[in-house]
């Protein structure tokens, strides 16, 4: 495994493509009359992953693996991002899907398809899931 989000695990043999990890830095900038303005550090923006997946019918069937990926942003819940050497990078949200079809059959099926991710860092609190009680209710 070369890296993990959620329950989603992401293989380097079958359909790992690369990560790009950026991090940037906010600054307010303020008007001065006759001068340049000045910019004043506000501190760090959100981190952004991007990672790249290739989809190819010889491994897996591209349709599902993009459902998939759908039904976990749908559910815009946060998520643990862990690299395969047990690093740690952090809670994360998916907030873009961009799949390009690079390759066809005859008929319309998906042999090839290029899929991005965009991943934002997730900093509020990470909900509970609530596990379904048993039994008789308590009144």
């Amino acid at each position: 495994m070369f890296a993990q989000l959620g329950d989603i695990q992401f293989e380097l043999i079958t359909y790992f493509n690369g990560i790009e990890e950026t991090v940037s830095y906010n600054y307010a900038e303020h008007e001065r009359i006759n001068n340049k303005p000045v910019l004043q550090f506000m501190g760090l923006n959100l981190q952004e992953q991007n990672i790249k997946l290739n989809f190819h019918n010889s491994f897996c069937v591209p349709e599902d693996e993009i459902k998939k990926l759908k039904t976990v942003a749908n559910k815009a819940e946060p998520l643990k991002f862990i690299k395969g050497n047990g690093e740690y990078v952090g809670v994360f949200v998916l907030s873009e899907i961009i799949s390009t079809t690079e390759q066809t059959s005859k008929e319309g099926d998906l042999i090839s398809v290029q899929v991005d991710l965009k991943l934002r860092e997730y900093t509020g609190k990470i909900p509970d899931k609530k596990q379904k009680q048993g039994g008789m209710k308590k009144k």
